[in-house]
C-alpha cells in the first residue's frame, strides 16, 4: 500500500502506526490475520503530554544527572567580557585578556575597581581553567552609549529632555551606535594563529536581545524658550552571527580582538561600554 504525503505529514507530527501489508486466511470462523507489516513512528507530539510538554522518561532524566563522578555535564553558558569605549575612540580592544580581579571595571556606577563577574565570567585570561571546555556557536557585540563606571545616573539615555542648551545632543544615542558600528573588524584566533572569525564591520555582530521601542520627538513652547522630550534608541540588528562550531579545550589560548582603522569618537562625546559575548555551551567535569 502506498502512503500518500498527507499521511506522511501526520505521521511526522504526532507519531502513528501505519499498516503497510496485511495477510488474512479464510477459516471456518471467518477471516484470520496471518501476518502484518507495520511502520511505527514516534513524532514530537507523540512524546508530549496533553499540555504539549515532553514526557520525561527515566533514561532521559538519567542523562542529565548532576554530580556524577567522572562524567562531564553541559550547560548553556556564553563567555562575556566588557571594556570601556573612550569618547575619543580606540584602535584596539582586546577582550578576555584580563580576568576577574584584574583590569578596570566598566560596570555602570562601579567606580575604578578591578573587573568582577559584572564585567566578565573568565577567571583566567584568554583561556579556560582545567576541567572546562567551550563549544562556541556564535558571536555578538553589545554597545552601550553613555555607560561607564562613573557615578550614576548614566550620562546618556534614550529618553531625555531637550532644551536650547542641550539641542546639540539630539539623536546622540543613535549617532553613537551608528558611528561605532560602521567601523571595526572582529578577529578571533585559537591557538597560535588559527583565525576562526575575521569579519566586520562591528554592526554585523548584533546582540540577540535589545529593547523593543518606538521612537518619537516631541516639542512644546515657543521657538525661543521651548523645551522638548526626545526618545531615540538604536541597536545593531539582524540575524545572530553564527560560526561553524569551535570546540575550545582547557588551557587552550584564544584571542578576541576588535580593531579599527582609525579612531572613531562618540558623537555625544561621552564614554561608552563595548561588550563581547561568545555564544555557546560550557562543558565541565562534574564535581
Amino acid at each position: 500500500m502506498k502512503v500518500n504525503k498527507e499521511w506522511n505529514r501526520l505521521r511526522e507530527v504526532i507519531g502513528v502506526n501505519i499498516t503497510l501489508r496485511s495477510e488474512y486466511q479464510m477459516t471456518e470462523k471467518g477471516m484470520k490475520l496471518i501476518s502484518k507489516e507495520i511502520s511505527e513512528y514516534h513524532g514530537p507530539m507523540a512524546l508530549a503530554s496533553a499540555g504539549g510538554r515532553p514526557i520525561l522518561t527515566t533514561d532521559y532524566l538519567s542523562s542529565h544527572t548532576v554530580g556524577v563522578a567522572g562524567q562531564q555535564d553541559v550547560i548553556w553558558n556564553p563567555l562575556y567580557d566588557a571594556l570601556s569605549y573612550p569618547s575619543a575612540g580606540q584602535l584596539l580592544f582586546s577582550f578576555y585578556a584580563t580576568q576577574q580581579g584584574q583590569g578596570t571595571s566598566s560596570t555602570p556606577g562601579a567606580g575604578a575597581v578591578a573587573k568582577t563577574v559584572y564585567d566578565t565570567n573568565l577567571t583566567i585570561g584568554n583561556q579556560l581553567t582545567a576541567g572546562n571546555e567551550f563549544y562556541m556557536i556564535g558571536s555578538e557585540s553589545l554597545f552601550f552609549p553613555g555607560v561607564s563606571n562613573a557615578a550614576l545616573p548614566l550620562t546618556l539615555l534614550p529618553g531625555k529632555a531637550v532644551t536650547d542648551a542641550t539641542a546639540g545632543n539630539i539623536g546622540a544615542f543613535v549617532n553613537d551606535v551608528y558611528s561605532v558600528g560602521v567601523g571595526g573588524v572582529k578577529i578571533f584566533t585559537v591557538g597560535t594563529d588559527r583565525k576562526y572569525i575575521q569579519d566586520g564591520p562591528l554592526n554585523i555582530f548584533p546582540p540577540t536581545t535589545r529593547i523593543a521601542l518606538a521612537t518619537t520627538i516631541a516639542g512644546q513652547g515657543s521657538a525661543a524658550t521651548g523645551t522638548g522630550i526626545e526618545i531615540t534608541y538604536a541597536a545593531w540588528s539582524g540575524e545572530p552571527y553564527t560560526v561553524v562550531p569551535i570546540y575550545i579545550q582547557s588551557n587552550q589560548n584564544f584571542v578576541m580582538n576588535v580593531s579599527f582603522a582609525a579612531l572613531i569618537p562618540t558623537p555625544s562625546s561621552f564614554l561608552a561600554r563595548l561588550m563581547d559575548r561568545m555564544r555557546g555551551y560550557l562543558v565541565r567535569q562534574a564535581t
